[in-house]
């Protein structure tokens, strides 16, 4: 997989739309990063990106998150 730079919230958006791109069949991700770098903001944008219409909750301190995508139906947790 690529690097996907991120210099600011305006950058979110194409950059979920990249990450998104080079998913291909992986379907389990790790995101490893200190507290409050934006890990929870990249995710809702990935999220955003998948066709999720629910609201997006910060993975940290949830034992599950589970959302569908209106687009496709999928189950993205």
């Amino acid at each position: 997989m690529n690097t996907i730079i991120i210099d600011g919230t305006s950058d979110l958006e194409r950059a979920a739309h990249d990450f998104i791109a080079q998913m291909e069949d992986h379907t389990v991700f790790a995101f490893h990063a200190p507290m409050g770098t934006g890990k929870t903001t990249f995710i809702k944008a990935v999220c955003e990106g998948l066709g999720v219409a629910d609201v997006i909750n910060s993975p940290t301190f949830s034992i599950i998150n589970e959302y569908r995508s209106d687009q496709t139906g999928e189950l993205i947790y």
